[in-house]
């Protein structure tokens, strides 16, 4: 008789951690494409006149309200906070699309751009957050902001503790 033996995955449903942050990456992948898209192409919201090509006016309206209502320093876009908005669609995209595939996959090899993508997310909050609080562009509405904003923080957070040790997804072994 002949034993095989494989590695067997965990459904991504038994791994509620790995299946909050694959969503998260997709809620990061499209916040990316459309809104920090719209602040490094298109600058300052007093710059952004009548239709664009990108993204759809429905969200053009959104980030005017938001801007208006919550987020005066998104709408003031100074050259700092457009320049970290260009990461976003460059850098940050291509790994959510590869962070994506790996957590579902359990790729082992997705721990350190986890940890290299955290560090930068949470180091490029400190001053967003500092200038939301008390800068010349306070946010007008700091709940909200948080609602928003904080998903910036414990998201990486949540994923630098996910992918601390290794091996980082346990490998199960399946007798056939």
């Amino acid at each position: 008789k002949i034993i095989t033996l494989s590695l067997k995955m965990a459904s991504l449903s038994k791994r509620p951690v790995d299946l909050f942050l694959v969503l998260s990456f997709l809620i990061f992948a499209v916040i990316a494409l459309v809104i920090d898209f719209t602040q490094a192409y298109h600058g300052p919201l007093d710059r952004i006149k009548g239709e664009v090509a990108w993204p759809p006016p429905v969200f053009i309206e959104y980030y005017k309200w938001w801007c208006n209502e919550v987020d005066p320093l998104l709408g003031k876009n100074p050259l700092w906070y457009q320049t970290l908005a260009v990461l976003s669609p460059i850098i940050y995209i291509p790994f959510y699309l590869f962070a994506i595939y790996a957590f579902i996959k359990e790729r082992e090899w997705i721990r350190i751009p986890t940890l290299m993508w955290a560090y930068g997310l949470i180091l490029s909050m400190v001053p967003i957050t500092l200038e939301q609080l008390y800068g010349e562009h306070c946010s007008k509405n700091i709940p909200l902001f948080w609602s928003a904003y904080g998903a910036y923080i414990v998201v990486p957070l949540l994923a630098m503790v996910r992918v601390a040790n290794t091996p980082v997804f346990r490998q199960r072994l399946k007798v056939e």
